[in-house]
């Protein structure tokens, strides 16, 4: 009896994790696993880049730093239609929510960075640099992608260090560039999936 337990309560576990793979799946397809939203974030590190070079007083570089956040959701729309991404599309999938979830959550964090840009703002961009390398690791298990945790790793500790040895216009060009190279890797992780369920549909 207590074998026909065992055995039914692990064929029900093998269910469940088959369907949670398979929601994980469908939500990182819909959503090019966020690609329109690093695809934006290329352009915004692009644009603070500019504005390092520009020759202001640091209060105002670091506010026209925060101009360039709003061009984030009008970006992303246009680089979801380019990728066809439906990443606001109804769905009764978690993961969806979930993504989005983590995007939004980084709106939280910005209020370090708004404390930075009255009390330090020296560190204001080694800061938002930070906290948006950092925002990207829930992503990894999201997307069950590897780009994901490597970029978070990289951005948040590389930016850190930079800050520190080299002039902050650096730490600007470091991350527009670590953003660039994180969205080929995830088009190509993307491609991947798009083709195992061609296949898997295929057969």
């Amino acid at each position: 009896m207590t074998d026909i337990t065992n055995a039914g309560i692990k064929g029900r576990k093998e269910v469940i994790s088959s369907d949670f793979n398979e929601l994980r799946k469908e939500a990182s397809i819909l959503q090019k696993k966020g690609v329109p939203f690093m695809m934006s974030s290329v352009v915004i590190w692009t644009l603070v880049t500019v504005v390092r070079l520009i020759s202001q007083d640091i209060m105002t570089k670091n506010r026209y730093t925060f101009f360039c956040t709003g061009l984030l959701i009008p970006c992303t729309l246009i680089f979801a239609l380019i990728t066809h991404a439906k990443l606001f599309k109804a769905r009764n999938n978690p993961f969806n929510k979930l993504g989005f979830l983590c995007t939004m959550n980084q709106m939280l964090y910005l209020l370090i960075v708004m404390w930075a840009f009255s009390q330090k703002p020296d560190a204001m961009l080694m800061i938002f640099a930070m906290v948006f390398g950092a925002h990207l690791l829930p992503f990894s298990w999201v997307y069950d992608s590897k780009t994901y945790l490597v970029t978070s790793l990289v951005t948040t500790l590389g930016s850190m260090i930079l800050s520190i040895f080299a002039p902050e216009m650096y730490v600007s060009i470091f991350m527009a560039v670590c953003q660039a190279v994180m969205c080929v890797f995830l088009l190509i992780e993307c491609r991947g999936l798009e083709r195992s369920e061609k296949t898997v549909t295929a057969l």
